[in-house]
């Protein structure tokens, strides 16, 4: 390893030379806030030293591996960390010379800094920083002037040398003391640097994938998909790189723009058939450290394989893209909706059942039918508690569903068979859910009576429809003849019915039809709304008052779970879910070898190293006598000495009781 103090500039007039970013690393991600401190340095720097005050500015290190090089051409600088700061330096350097007037300034910044003369070529090999191949086509025209397409218009790469182009503008048209062309020669010409020149095949101990990894990042941390890519590829040879990433990363990067994190952290999870928590900056490197154990024993191209084709089915479940069904895009579409997002693992094992042919696209809608209406009725009634830790572990079942001669009834039992906390709601907790919750603040309103009016006229109405809304029948404020309408205890209907099911429909209008007497709402519902749903039980009416917004609002529901969301008999009235166990059992937790918290002190941790025992301070416990004991130790033990433990003790932020009920 070879560290040197350098300046910046100096690295990069370097004509013996070529900067390259390798596959591994990740797209060009600095944005405004970083480029805003990146140019107050270089103004604050420039504006010191041209006034006689000599200071420099550190930029931070630049690590690099040099590639064998060819006779005739540059040397290869691969950049292992540095990629985000020389890329933003270039950008800077590109709107200097385009925003200068002088030809001679214009062609020096070019032959010194941008393009490479040991390159006979007018062309992109010309380039002295070869970016990775989704920021490599707006980078190439910006540097050779070409015609910046719609596209390189979306690239933070063109929008970081379009910021800068502005920003250089203004100070050339305001009234200071220095040129523009001062900010290299006096600004980051004082950039100083740290230049470390890995030797990996001399010394096998300068591993830039370690290197990569416990580097400090100065600016964006990396992204677990960042920490993946550079897993996969780093340890391969340049051409090695260069195949595997154009062959099968790529490909995800561009079918999941903004969702490869969370895909790779999803597709974990129907590898392992168990919770990981979701994929954040405040836990990637936590997560990529379980990536790493959970596929040690995976051939990196069979990974990358299997990641390509899971990364088509991700997008249809989570970007709308096509999956060749119409029917299941649909249903796909209303689970996005509703937003299950912790069912994504699971719905990609069905899919990809299906894409290889053990299921049929009739089958596969079935399966969907059943998921979208368990997670609809759930969402009626606020249930979320459970899924996170449970919907994963359904993965393990998908084989035998997919074995299964009535793929829907099995896919009901296989829903209805879990503890309380996950249970399928049956018709009479939805029905009562529905009639006393706040229908208008209900996010998914909107959709229920949609899918409402699809049941009755075999056509939805267009959620993005901008003249699409819902409407209080009973207006929000009351006028005289809404008094005379709703009788003499007006105050106390209002007060309970207004946000009620019964009061809400869904109309298609321009103009909210606000507090307009019922007998004129009713005109416009049978003429301009277009829509059955607001017409049923509503048009009707003679009078509007308690007794009909209750008649509605009992026919809405018992319509929706008994036509929409239909389910077995044997599950309308049932409890469809089994008792929860007598006993807590790590095993069945998944939770042997991770550790757990004492909720009153973070500070208290301790093992799961069996079915029903844990590891403290290097004693092996039961987990109530071990509750007992640090309960005693802090002096507030109760007089019978006795304890659930699973109430006291809580992994991933949920009580271990949270678990088993």
């Amino acid at each position: 390893m070879e560290a040197r103090q350098t300046y910046l500039l100096n690295q990069l007039s370097n004509n013996d030379v070529t900067f390259y970013i390798p596959p591994y690393q990740r797209n060009y991600e600095w944005d405004r806030q970083q480029c805003e401190v990146f140019i107050n340095d270089v103004l604050k720097t420039a504006s010191k030293n041209l006034k006689g005050i000599r200071t420099e500015h550190f930029f931070g290190t630049i690590v690099y591996v040099m590639n064998d090089a060819i006779f005739g051409q540059p040397s290869k600088l691969v950049l292992t960390d540095g990629q985000q700061r020389i890329t933003t330096t270039m950008l800077f350097l590109l709107a200097i010379r385009d925003v200068i007037e002088d030809k001679k300034i214009k062609e020096f910044i070019d032959k010194k800094y941008l393009k490479n003369e040991n390159v006979d070529d007018d062309g992109e090999y010309k380039i002295k920083l070869k970016q990775v191949e989704t920021d490599w086509e707006a980078y190439k025209n910006i540097v050779l002037g070409f015609t910046i397409t719609d596209e390189n218009k979306e690239s933070a790469v063109y929008k970081n040398y379009n910021y800068f182009l502005t920003e250089l503008k203004k100070l050339k048209d305001s009234a200071t003391d220095y040129n523009v062309e001062d900010l290299i020669s006096s600004g980051l010409d004082k950039f100083s640097i740290v230049s470390i020149q890995l030797e990996p095949q001399k010394n096998e101990w300068e591993n830039p994938q370690e290197v990569f990894e416990s580097m400090n990042s100065l600016g964006k941390p990396l992204s677990l998909a960042d920490l993946v890519r550079n897993y996969l590829l780093l340890d391969k040879s340049s051409q090695e790189q260069e195949k595997l990433y154009n062959d099968y990363w790529l490909h995800m990067e561009k079918k999941l723009p903004d969702e490869l994190s969370n895909f790779i952290r999803d597709y974990m999870q129907f590898v392992a058939s168990k919770n990981y928590k979701k994929a954040s900056v405040s836990n990637f490197k936590e997560l990529y450290a379980e990536f790493k154990i959970l596929f040690k024993e995976k051939p990196v191209e069979d990974l990358l394989k299997e990641l390509r084709i899971f990364s088509d089915y991700y997008s249809y479940i989570v970007l709308g893209k096509d999956s060749g069904d119409l029917s299941i895009n649909k249903q796909l579409e209303d689970m996005r909706t509703i937003g299950i997002s912790i069912a994504h693992s699971f719905m990609m094992g069905i899919i990809h059942q299906w894409k290889v042919g053990k299921i049929n696209s009739k089958e596969t809608g079935e399966i969907l039918d059943v998921l979208l209406n368990f997670f609809i009725r759930r969402r009626i009634l606020k249930l979320t508690q459970g899924e996170n830790k449970t919907i994963p572990k359904f993965i393990k079942e998908i084989n035998d569903l997919v074995q299964a001669d009535d793929k829907r009834k099995h896919m009901f039992k296989m829903l209805s068979k879990n503890e309380y906390a996950l249970r399928f709601p049956n018709n009479k907790e939805v029905i009562s859910g529905l009639l006393n919750m706040n229908f208008y603040k209900f996010s998914n309103a909107k959709y229920l009576l949609s899918i409402i009016e699809e049941k009755i006229t075999k056509a939805r109405p267009d959620k993005k429809s901008t003249t699409l809304q819902l409407e209080h029948i009973m207006p929000r404020r009351i006028t005289k003849a809404w008094q005379t309408e709703l009788g003499e205890d007006y105050l106390q209907i209002h007060m309970e019915l207004l946000d009620n099911i019964g009061n809400i429909t869904l109309i298609r209008h321009n103009q909210e039809l606000g507090n307009k007497e019922f007998s004129e709402k009713k005109e416009l519902y049978k003429t301009n709304s277009g829509l059955q749903i607001t017409k049923e039980n509503i048009i009707n009416r003679t009078k509007w008052n308690r007794n009909s917004i209750n008649h509605r609002a009992k026919w809405i529901s018992d319509y929706l779970v008994n036509e929409v969301l239909s389910i077995p008999d044997s599950m309308k009235n049932n409890n469809n879910y089994i008792q929860k166990r007598a006993k807590l059992s790590f095993s069945e937790l998944d939770l042997i070898g991770q550790q757990i918290n004492y909720i009153s002190d973070k500070n208290i941790v301790a093992t799961v190293i069996s079915d029903n025992e844990v590891e403290f301070e290097g004693e092996i416990w039961k987990l109530s006598p071990l509750t007992r004991e640090i309960e005693t130790r802090k002096g507030r033990a109760n007089e019978s000495g006795s304890y659930r433990g699973s109430q006291f003790w809580e992994y991933d932020e949920l009580t271990l009781a949270e678990f088993v009920e």
